[in-house]
Formats: structure tokens, C-alpha cells, sequence
């Protein structure tokens, strides 16, 4: 029986929410900057006009990061893992009987755990963009896949 996960990061605005927050807020530094500008303070039209670039610069790299998929499909003989970034797709593919799943604390306290996937001193890290607590409920559930996956002849939930 096949089992597939799909991990996407959670991304609050859509595109078009975003493009759409994007240009009210670049409406607006542009009245403002006109404003000021016809007031004699025309100084200010470069720092502005800055600070909309680096808000653009921010628009793309959220949109970026909102593209990343991660899928995990377990079959009856294989673990793949697929991962879509930056329209890069890579996969990794493992033995299902060999494989295991390692979810490292940090050192540091504050500092977030790792999922790792892999066998034979390979691995994959997944689920970057989760918070700690998601990272373990995803590897809960992976591990549990995986369990279920090598014990064909009991019945799968």
C-alpha cells in the first residue's frame, strides 16, 4: 500500500495577496513620498524609494521560499523523497527495509532539530521550514509509515 506525505511551508498571504499588499504599500510610500516632495523635502524620494526595493527584494524571496514541496512516498519496497525548489527537482530513493528516520535535537536549546531520512551514510534533510514540534509529529507519522510498510500481511491503517 502506498503512503505519500506532502510538506509545503506555510505561507500566509497567497500570491496575489502578497502582489496585492506589494502595490498598496508601494501606492502609498509613493503618496507620501510626492507629498513630501512637493513640500520641499525631496531628500526623501531616494530613502524611499530604497525601502521599496528592499521590499521587493523581500517579496521575492518569500515567494521563493513558498514554492518549496517536499513529498515523501512510501511504497512496499522503497522510500522516495522528492523535493521541488527554485523549479530544481531532486529525489532520493531508499530501501524501505534500510532506511530510518532521525529526527537530532541541536546542541544549543534554541535552536531547531533536524529530520534526517536516510540509510548506508546518506541523508536528506527535510522539513526545514517546520517548527519543532510539526518536524516531530512528521516523523512520528513517517516512522509509523514505514512500520506499517514492512508488515505487508497486517492490515495498514
Amino acid at each position: 500500500m502506498k503512503r505519500e506525505f506532502v510538506i509545503q511551508p506555510n505561507c500566509s498571504l497567497s500570491h496575489r495577496g502578497r502582489t496585492q499588499f506589494l502595490w498598496l504599500v508601494g501606492l502609498a510610500m509613493g503618496g507620501v513620498t510626492l507629498v513630501l516632495a512637493l513640500k520641499g523635502l525631496w531628500l526623501v524620494a531616494p530613502f524611499m524609494g530604497a525601502d521599496l526595493l528592499l521590499l521587493i527584494y523581500a517579496y521575492k524571496k518569500v515567494s521563493e521560499d513558498c514554492r518549496i514541496v517536499e513529498r515523501i512516498v512510501i511504497d512496499d519496497d522503497e522510500l522516495t523523497i522528492y523535493h521541488d525548489e527554485k523549479r530544481q527537482p531532486k529525489s532520493w530513493s531508499f530501501m524501505l527495509h534500510w532506511v530510518s528516520v532521525d529526527l537530532r535535537q541541536h546542541t544549543i536549546e534554541s535552536y531547531p532539530s533536524r529530520l534526517l531520512i536516510g540509510s548506508h551514510g546518506k541523508w536528506v534533510e527535510l522539513a526545514s521550514f517546520l517548527n519543532d514540534e510539526e518536524r516531530n509529529s512528521l516523523a512520528n507519522a513517517i516512522k509509523s509509515a514505514i512500520i506499517n510498510a514492512r508488515q505487508p500481511g497486517q492490515a495498514n491503517p
